[in-house]
Parts: C-alpha cells; structure tokens; sequence
C-alpha cells in the first residue's frame, strides 16, 4: 500500500486543494476585481482542464461554473472573430504569413539614459528587422514602424 506523505498534518489532497483556493481567491482579488460575476459563468482557457481550481471556484462564487467542451480554444476562436471584424471589408493586414515560422528571431536590450528612470528596453528581431520593443515607461521607445 502506498504511504501518503504528510506535512504539517495535511495530506497532498489538502495542500493541492488550498493551493487551488489561493490560486482562485488571487484572480477574483485583482483580475475580476470589482467586477460582478452572475451565472450562468463560464470557464475557459487551459486552466479550465484543472478540475481543482473549478471546485475552488465553484466554492468561492456559491455557483456552478461552466466549463464548456471547446474551453482550451474559445479564447483564441474570440480572438479570430475579433480580428475578422477589424478587418472587415479592407481585407488589409499586417498578417507576415505562416512562413514567419522560418525567420531567425533574437532579442537584444539597452539601458535609456534619456531620463532618471533608465529603463531597460527590449527589442525583438526577425531577420534583422526590429519588429517589437517595450521596456520603455515614457513611451519614447514604444512606438514600432513594421
């Protein structure tokens, strides 16, 4: 027979269990922060799939939480239909194509001594091309012609 280790006088159970309260009591305290949540509530995302943190959930909002068959996609498919609208009847992207899969990419930094925050800022390169830079809390360096 398998022993169960025990710390502090709680099994594994327990300790995934409070882990999983932790873990919900954090979104509901800043993410869903001020927001009300009614059923029917929904669930998706790939945390959906943890069976724990549904419970913990469903223990914390008094309410059966939803987790559809699609949960690990129905952001992404939002995701499409939103880009579809902004397209709309242009039909004009900045889309590079699948291909982008095959471009070298790295990533180098630099420290702005432009003001007494000195940020480090971030860029991104695909093939040589800077495609992407944060880091900046002015936004001198946000700001990316691609």
């Amino acid at each position: 027979m398998e022993q169960v280790r025990v710390l502090l006088g709680y099994d594994k159970a327990e300790i995934l269990a409070g882990l999983c309260e932790a873990m919900v009591k954090n979104y509901l305290n800043n993410v869903a922060k001020g927001k009300d949540i009614q059923p029917p509530a929904v669930f998706q995302g790939g945390v959906a799939a943890n069976k724990g943190i549904r419970k913990a959930l469903e223990r914390e909002l008094e309410m059966e939480i939803i987790v559809p068959r699609y949960f690990s996609v129905m952001g992404a498919i939002g995701a499409a239909i939103l880009a579809k609208e902004k397209v709309g009847e242009t039909r004009e992207t900045r889309f590079r194509g699948f291909d982008m899969v095959n471009a070298q990419y790295r990533t180098k930094s630099f420290e702005c001594i432009d003001c007494p925050n000195m940020c480090e800022i971030i860029e991104v390169m695909m093939d040589e091309t800077l495609i992407s830079r944060w880091g900046d809390r002015c936004g001198k360096w946000a700001y990316v012609e691609v």
